[in-house]
């Protein structure tokens, strides 16, 4: 099956300067030569703040990052950035992988609303909230606490600013929070890497009651391949490209058909057996194939939901 593929979220531009890696081949599990297996690929390539640095640090971080990653594409012929779906479709007509930028943990803005501004100028694309523990925005997956007051305000201003907040990493009450203000302001949101919490009951997964309200807004969800986050591996044993069909079975039962995508975690997380680099996701889609998932759904999770959602939401510039 010759495949589009878009996926929602890796860590490869921080480990492409933490390594001192390169675009077109490399170490690590995304470079252009492994992405050629795709008829066409765009990846949203999102630069996460580490736990161990400060805000402040990590938002010096996030400018260094992402002033390398652009210096990178610059010297690649193959690879453009894009922040809208024109440019997405002119990038594919060049045939051109398609590179987004997002950022993971808004932590970064350190309590000061105004950095939102830099991040949309530099082109992200959209914020994940937070990644653990309580932070100037709220509270994460592994603790109880909502968005902060502050946090409201980034919520807000995300919408303004054409950036769209993601509540993968999100604690349940800030998943509240932030589905709550999305509906007021009647604009969506998406978990770029989440899995289905009936299916696996980790706190990094997606509740019921929030892929529902996620896409009665229109969001999208990307299946999550960190593996840990597939299955108890600890109890169950290691988790395999099938262990994805549970997933995505779930959803689809929740009406979930138009609003299902890949953000595979790539660069970032463990990954099932058998997956080491972009180009072996291949087997998640040769496990719908085997389960007897059409082609057209099949496409549909791997690039065409993903492709509808940045035509209807991110069609003009920040």
């Amino acid at each position: 099956m010759n495949l589009n593929y878009i996926d929602l979220h890796c860590d490869t531009a921080l480990e492409l300067y933490r390594k001192e890696q390169q675009l077109q081949t490399n170490q690590l599990a995304i470079s252009l030569d492994k992405a050629a297996v795709y008829h066409r690929y765009a990846q949203f390539f999102a630069v996460w703040g580490s736990y161990k640095r400060t805000d402040e640090q990590i938002f010096d971080d996030f400018i260094t990052v992402s002033d390398h990653f652009d210096r990178l594409i610059a010297e690649n012929e193959g690879i453009c950035r894009v922040r809208t779906a024109q440019e997405l479709s002119t990038a594919w007509e060049n045939e051109k992988v398609a590179a987004f930028l997002a950022v993971e943990d808004a932590r970064l803005l350190a309590g000061k609303l105004e950095r939102l501004e830099e991040l949309a100028a530099r082109g992200v694309k959209y914020l994940t909230l937070m990644w653990a523990g309580e932070s100037c925005i709220g509270g994460a997956h592994n603790t109880d606490a909502g968005l902060t007051d502050f946090g409201k305000e980034v919520v807000k201003r995300c919408f303004d600013l054409g950036i769209v907040p993601d509540i993968s990493h999100a604690s349940a009450k800030s998943a509240d929070d932030i589905l709550t203000l999305a509906e007021q302001a009647e604009r969506p949101v998406i978990a770029t890497h989440s899995n289905a919490y009936a299916v696996w009951d980790h706190s990094r997964n997606l509740r019921d009651e929030h892929f529902k309200r996620l896409i009665a807004l229109g969001g999208i969800v990307g299946l999550n391949l960190c593996a840990h986050h597939v299955k108890n591996c600890d109890k169950d044993g290691y988790a395999c490209p099938e262990d994805m069909i549970p997933h995505i079975e779930h959803f689809l039962s929740l009406g979930g058909e138009a609003h299902i995508a890949m953000g595979g975690d790539l660069d970032g997380a463990s990954l099932p057996t058998g997956i080491t680099t972009v180009d072996h996701v291949m087997l998640v889609a040769k496990a719908m194939e085997a389960r007897g998932y059409s082609e057209t759904l099949i496409r549909k999770i791997f690039s065409d939901n993903a492709q509808s959602f940045i035509q209807n939401h991110l069609s003009a510039p920040c």
